[in-house]
């Protein structure tokens, strides 16, 4: 378990899934919460319906608060 978890750390990369323009592209439309691109960077689909639903959830528990 702590080679496996060491492993991970020491590799970024390969942890998360690199994506190129049109495998971005091809990932929104399949639905994938996570977008990372070629230089590193994050986006959440908003596209995603999870996503929507996650969002929904937290605005209507800000709205209780």
């Amino acid at each position: 378990m702590k080679k496996m978890l060491h492993s991970l750390f020491s590799s970024p990369d390969q942890l998360l899934q690199v994506m190129s323009h049109g495998e971005m592209i091809d990932a929104i439309e399949e639905g994938d919460r996570i977008i990372v691109d070629t230089d590193g960077n994050t986006s959440v689909n908003i596209h995603c319906q999870e996503v929507q639903d996650d969002f929904k959830r937290h605005v209507d528990a800000l709205k209780r608060a």
